[in-house]
């Protein structure tokens, strides 16, 4: 994808997030873009702005704000499009404020609100019951579409699901490789998702590992944060293969020993060596 043409999405992203019909709406404008691709493009956007926005949005005096205006019985949906917080988020400080209960303890009740039950409201914060606390964390976790333990999940379950059609790729073709887990088993501790046991040629390259990214590949992510990693790969295995499952911006493909790709290679783009028929001496 060209960068004048991510930049014109994301941009339509953003502005047009509140429809409804978001996602049918964008495709209408760019039918040549999948969904999957907008998904992601709006899903790192989102993640990227929060975290450039949360030191100005969860400062001390704010947090006490939030949490008089729901003690008071302001709606939990309505705090959290004032404050620009996620719902999720915010009820991490309300539950923190509220019951005193630390971080492990708080993602256990938003995976299971009903776990409330079992903890007390400080004695301070009396005037709230439990009862409601649970009703607004299971509201917050049904609505929140960037940091909820749903969306958590969705996430890892995706990357999985394409690490698994990678690997079902290469077994296919018969290309012996070693998995993350069976570099980590030997003491590698920074390994890519595949190490290949002998190297590939694709699109004229030569590959010696492959990485697998169930997200889109823009300028922020790759260079601010994958670069950094493939070349510790490149350092220790040599050059190697990114595969960006959602599409990347074109110009990030320059690095002469990181290819990058959409796709796992069509025939016409891969050159295994010949399988020898080493029979043993007699």
């Amino acid at each position: 994808m060209k960068s004048s043409e991510f930049e014109e999405i994301r941009i339509f992203l953003l502005q047009n997030e509140a429809n409804p019909s978001l996602f049918s709406l964008t495709k209408s404008r760019f039918p040549s873009i999948s969904f999957d691709t907008f998904i992601a493009i709006l899903s790192q956007e989102k993640s990227r702005q929060l975290r450039s926005d949360i030191p100005k949005l969860t400062k001390p005096h704010l947090i006490r704000q939030y949490i008089a205006r729901y003690i008071a019985g302001d709606e939990i949906l309505t705090l959290s499009k004032d404050s620009g917080l996620p719902p999720c988020l915010l009820c991490r400080f309300l539950l923190e404020n509220l019951f005193g209960l630390n971080k492990q303890q708080i993602t256990q009740c938003l995976k299971d609100p009903v776990v409330l039950n079992g903890f007390q409201i400080t004695e301070e914060n009396g005037a709230v019951s439990v009862t409601r606390v649970i009703e607004d964390v299971q509201k917050c976790v049904e609505c929140d579409q960037v940091v909820s333990p749903r969306v958590e999940m969705i996430r890892r379950v995706t990357g999985l699901e394409y690490e698994h059609l990678l690997r079902g790729r290469l077994q296919k073709l018969e290309i012996p490789f070693q998995s993350e887990e069976a570099l980590r088993a030997a003491g590698f501790s920074k390994t890519p998702d595949i190490k290949l046991e002998v190297p590939i040629g694709v699109c004229g390259r030569v590959v010696n590992w492959i990485d697998s990214k169930a997200s889109f590949g823009d300028e922020y992510s790759h260079k601010t944060q994958g670069i950094q990693q493939f070349q510790m790969y490149v350092n220790r295995f040599g050059p190697g293969l990114v595969i960006y499952w959602f599409g990347y911006i074109d110009d990030l493909n320059d690095h002469p020993d990181v290819l990058l790709l959409d796709h796992f290679p069509n025939d016409d783009e891969l050159y295994c060596l010949a399988r020898l028929n080493v029979q043993p001496r007699p």
